[in-house]
This record gives structure tokens, sequence and C-alpha cells, in this order.
């Protein structure tokens, strides 16, 4: 008969432990009957060891199966089955199979699958909390194998996790040689991407309000480290996208734009522009967006293949940016683009609403337009109405109708970055000069202990391009013209007196940057997360290469190869010799050729140890073929497993003594079998 397997109490609650920690930073990702059916097996799994509630029968444990099925169909019905179905089902898998654990192969599962749920975490994100979780949760699982693994004697919450912890610990090192030396290639499968949430930062729309409400957000967008010195804030102008179309009220992409940078990332051709002077090389890492264009300073230029652009110069990337990605980037300040505009483009950025409410505007614009020599003249009109009229530059500008240019010209006068732009585009298109408004943001904060640039979703921001005869697009910022300190210092100081501008940032540090002491603080924690998510998160083979030319010189591919090679050869030879030397002799092998000494001076009468018998089953079997050598065969027995089963920080006093008692309880052993056993068998015989 077949005694089922008692999970312990302890090695119970390591492994639930486990799972919920693990799952625990996953609860706002998981849909909530997710959440619900884990919650309910952890409490059905102690009702089960309390004696509370029985095992869940084949019919119960189908129709939780079929549920859980049924609810990720539905729940992902929009999306498909992608990669947060196959957290969930994974999820569910684990605390499913710890319900109904019953033996030691049922826990061996569970704790796989805890490990497999560790590593599933990085891919929605690898910050340094996500690391140090983590690493817990590795400490936790590892607890909970060890906890099952180990007798009664040794199992005590303390000697567990200590040992679980030095486990860990002592793996680190291997791990970062390891993550420093192997090659960095590419995966033989892509991971597919997590389904967005919620996009962040500049759209691809722009309406009256809508970068106004991104002001009010202290949100990061990016960083930014410069190769050398960095440009100076008014230059800082990071540019994302290029609205054509304008319907009266909103400004959008033009969506031929986008099929042709499609086109150009399988035929890639050559733009029309003129650089001048020497470029700028920059390092970006972009938080997520759940979008696919990119931000640089024009003009923009690039080696990723990963990378390209559309006909306005706008750059995107092939995927969404669904996580943190690093980007090289190096920009021309001076240059000159599209000399020569296309007549198609020309009708583009020359087109206003058919149905235009804007008329006191359209009037204003080709008045004032009779009245100047040229174009340029023109532009620096309309930039002087802005400075000498009285318009004001607010973070809470007033809602606007369905005639927006003329109530914001006319009425209002108050507005954010993206009324000015367009409403100066507006009016440059009304005096037949092509323009456009383009998206993105504009400076930054220092940040002196990484040297570098933080950009944040306050400093979005819109500006107007204008095509002038001979000159090619040409940037304008009408901001510029009624805010000037917003350019040159920063949306920060320029509403430092503002309470809008810190309306969203919740218990962001941010709050408090006036006070230097944690202002500090803010800045070394952010340089510790930029350091990690560019030495670590973003090590690719690029970095790895560069890394390692400085530790071994300019052949390192192939000095590393030999280094592989080498470790390699010397682990599996320290393997082979191990091996062929008989395994691995621990610090008690004395007592161990002690007790099977005695097995071997047994054997010759039929009494040798089995392959796999327990210590104390052996010790019972003697017992009973041999009485008189009952009482000595336990009491070695004990001796035996208390110096090689109990703790093994046990004082070596204590283990030499019990050493002493061994040996000599194995002398008498022999003594007996050697004087005595020959005469109980001839006695046994004549019966």
């Amino acid at each position: 008969m077949k005694i089922a397997f008692q999970i312990p109490r302890l090695s119970l609650l390591w492994i639930l432990a486990s799972l919920v920690v693990i799952v625990l930073p996953q609860i706002f990702r998981l849909p909530w009957w997710v959440t619900g059916l884990a919650i309910l097996c952890v409490v059905w799994r102690l009702a089960i060891f309390s004696g509370r509630a029985a095992y869940p029968a084949k019919s119960v444990r189908a129709s939780l199966v079929l549920i859980a099925i049924v609810l990720t169909a539905w729940e992902y019905a929009g999306v498909g089955i992608g990669l947060d179905a196959a957290i969930s089902v994974l999820v569910l898998s684990a605390f499913f199979k710890a319900l109904e654990m019953r033996d030691k192969r049922d826990i061996a599962i569970v704790i796989c699958l805890s490990y497999v749920l560790i590593m599933a975490d990085f891919i929605y994100s690898q910050t340094i909390l996500t690391s140090v979780h983590a690493l817990v949760a590795m400490m936790i699982s590892t607890g909970a194998l060890i906890s099952v693994s180990r007798d009664n004697a040794h199992n005590t919450l303390s000697q567990n996790a200590r040992l679980s912890v030095r486990i860990v610990l002592q793996a680190i090192p291997v791990t970062i040689v390891l993550f420093i030396l192997v090659p960095r290639i590419a995966p033989l499968w892509t991971m597919p991407q997590p389904s967005p949430s919620s996009t962040t930062g500049v759209s691809d729309e722009m309406s009256p309000g809508d970068i106004s409400s991104l002001g009010r957000s202290t949100e990061l967008a990016f960083r930014v480290s410069f190769d050398g010195d960095a440009p100076s804030h008014e230059k800082l102008y990071w540019r994302g996208l290029v609205l054509d179309d304008f319907d009266g009220r909103s400004w959008t992409r033009r969506r031929n734009s986008f099929a042709f940078a499609r086109r150009m990332a399988n035929e890639p051709v050559e733009l029309k522009a003129v650089t001048e002077g020497s470029s700028i090389s920059y390092d970006v890492i972009l938080e997520p967006t759940q979008q696919n264009w990119l931000y640089a300073m024009s003009l923009a230029d690039f080696d990723s293949t990963d990378i390209y652009r559309d006909s306005n110069f706008s750059l995107y990337l092939r995927n969404s940016i669904t996580q943190r990605y690093r980007y090289k980037m190096r920009s021309f300040l001076q240059y000159q683009a599209e000399i020569e505009l296309s007549d198609y483009w020309r009708r583009v950025n020359l087109a206003l609403p058919e149905q235009d409410a804007n008329v006191l505007s359209h009037s204003f614009a080709q008045e004032l337009r009779a009245n100047t020599s040229s174009d340029r003249d023109y532009i620096n009109s309309v930039l002087s109405n802005f400075r000498e009229q009285e318009f004001y530059y607010t973070l809470s500008p007033g809602l606007l109708g369905r005639a927006s240019i003329d109530e914001f010209l006319f009425s209002s006068r108050e507005g954010f970055c993206e009324h000015y732009a367009s409403s100066f585009v507006y009016l440059m298109r009304a005096a037949g000069i092509p323009s456009r408004v383009v998206v993105g943001y504009q400076g930054g904060e220092y940040n002196p202990y990484e040297d570098y640039t933080m950009v944040y979703q306050y400093n979005a921001h819109a500006w107007a391009e204008v095509w002038l005869e001979g000159e090619g697009w040409i940037r304008v910022d009408p901001t510029a013209a009624v805010a000037p300190e917003r350019i040159n210092l920063g949306v920060e100081a320029f509403f430092a007196s503002q309470p809008e501008l810190l309306e969203d940032t919740g218990f962001s540090m941010l709050r408090f940057r006036d006070n230097a002491w944690i202002n500090s603080l803010r800045l070394r924690l952010d340089a510790l997360d930029y350091a990690w998510n560019r030495w670590v998160v973003s090590y690719d083979e690029d970095l790895q290469l560069s890394f390692l030319e400085g530790l071994f010189g300019e052949s390192v591919q192939k000095k590393l190869v030999w280094i592989l090679v080498g470790s390699t050869s010397l682990v599996f030879g320290l393997l082979a010799f191990i091996v062929l030397r008989g395994g691995v002799k621990d610090r008690h092998d004395r007592a161990t050729r002690l007790y099977l000494g005695i097995s071997d001076n047994l054997r010759q009468y039929g009494l040798a140890r089995e392959r796999g018998e327990g210590p104390r089953d052996y010790a019972e079997r003697i017992a009973l073929a041999r009485p008189d050598l009952a009482v000595s065969m336990r009491e070695l027995t004990e001796l035996y497993m208390q110096l090689n089963y109990r703790d093994p920080e046990q004082e070596a006093m204590t283990r030499e003594v019990l050493m002493k008692q061994l040996t000599s309880k194995a002398r008498s052993i022999r003594l007996l079998v050697a004087t005595g056993l020959e005469g109980f068998l001839v006695r046994v015989t004549q019966r």
C-alpha cells in the first residue's frame, strides 16, 4: 500500500508565499478575475491543510479550468491571444497546481512555474525595483525547494532562509560574469509585445488644450546624454511629428507621409537636405509610449536599421514602444531642408478648411500680407503682433468654439503653445506661405550626477515650420515671441509661481524641487535609474564590444572566444575529474566510510544495505534479522544521522564527540559480528 506524501506545514507556507510574492507586482496588469481565482486557490489550499476542506474533485478541477478558459477568451477577445493572455494562463496554472498538489512531483512543478513567472515579469519591466523583487522572489522560491527537500529535523524557517539567501547570493557573481561575457546575439524568435494599455506623451492629433494638459504632468518622457557639451536650453527642440491637415479646430498627421515612411523602411531614398557644420551626437532612452515615433533634434541622422523616417523628417520605429527604448542619433543644427518644394506638398501645406469659420483671421492675414514686402517681413509682422498685443501664455486657457483661431486671436488671447502654433500656421497659410505644425518637446532638466538631460511631459511643445524660397523649411516658434522665458529658461522657471504645473504630480518629488536636499536626492535616484537602463537594460552587442575593448584591447572578439572556450573546457574538465574520482566527498566522509564499512561486514551474511535503502529502514531490517544487534545498530544509525543530516552549523566540538561515539559503536558492532553472528546462524540452522 502506497503511503501518501504529507506536505509539511512550513513547506506549504513557503510555496504559497513564493507564489503570492511573485504575482504581487502583476496584480494591476492581470484581470480582476485572475486575482480572484488565485486568492480562492490560496484560501482553499490552507483550508485543505487545516482539515476544513477536501481536495477538489475531478469535476471541480475541470470546472475551474473551463471557467478560466472562457474568461480568458472573453477578456482578450478584442486584442487576441497574446502575451497578456499567456501570462494570465501561466499564473492560473501555478495556483491551480498548488491547489491540487499532493506529492513531491506536484511541488516540483509548482516551483518550476514560480521560476518561470519570475522571468516573465521582466517582459513588462526591467527597472531596479523589478530586479530586486525578482531577487527576493528567487530566494523565497529556493527556500520552498529547500524546505521540501529537507526532513523535519532540519526544516526550520531560519535554516531554510539562511541557506536560500546563501545559494542565491553565491549565484550572483557567476550571473554577472556570464552577463558581461556571453555574446549578445539576436534571439532565434521574437517575444510578442504586451498589449498596449494607454498611450502617453505627444499624439498625432492636436486640438486646443491638448498640450496644455500634458504641461501639468511631471512624468518622464525620455533622457538624453550628449557625447560632448549639451546645446543651450533654447536650442533643445526635440522634434516629433509633423501635423499637416487642419479641419478648422484640430491638426492631424497626414497619413500618406506615414505610408511613404513605410516604403522608405524597405527602400530608403535620399531626402533633399543640405547640412552645414559639424553634427552633435547623443544617446536617447525613451520611456514607453505605446506609439512608434521617436524624438530627435533637427536635422537627425542615424545608423540603425530599425529606424526610418517619412517625407517630413519624422522618425519612426518598426514596432510600438512598449518598453524603454535606447537609440543613438546625430543632428545637424544648421541645415537647409527641401529647398525645392514639390507641387503636392505645396498644396498640402497651404490647405485650409473648405468651410472656414475663421473669417476674421483670414482677412487679417491678407491685409497684413498686403502691407509687407516679403514673406520674411510678413512672418516678423505676425510675431510682432503677438509681442505687442496683450497675449498671455497660460496653462489654463479658456475653451474655444468652432472658430477657434478667431476666438483666440481676437477674443481670449490666452493660450498655451498649441494655440500660438496653430494660429501662426493658419495666418501663414492664409497669406500663401507653406507652413505646418510640429509637435514634440522643448528644453529639459540637466542632471549633473550622470551628465544627462531629463525631458518631462510638461516639456511638451508645439511650434511651426514655414517654407521660404531659397531657404527651405525653417523653424519659427511663436511662443518665443509671447513668452521668451519659456524657451530660454524652461517651462519650470516660467510657471514656477503657478500651481497648475504640478497639478498632476501626485506624490512626485518634483513638488519639493525647491528643497535643496530633497531635490539632490531626487536627481541622484534618477541618475541611478538612468545608469541602470544605460549599462544593464540597454547592454547590447555594441555596448558589450565597446566595454570589452576597454578591458582586453581591440581584438576583443577573438580573445573573448578563447576566454569562453578556455573557461568552458576548465569547467567540464573539473566536472569530469570529480566524476572519475567518484563524486564529491562531503565533510562527514569519515562517518560515511565507517557506516558503509558495517554494511560491508554484514554483506557476507546476506544483510548488506540495499540500493536506495534509508539508514533507519536498514537498521530496522537488521533488528528483525538479528535481535541481539538491534540496540547497537539503532544507536549507530542515530549517531550517523546526527553527523550527516543535522544542522551543518553545529559546533566542531559537538561533531568531534559524535565522531568518537560513532567510531566506538562501529568497533563494537564489528566485534559482535565477528564473534556472535556465526554462532547465531548455526543455532538458526539447527532448528
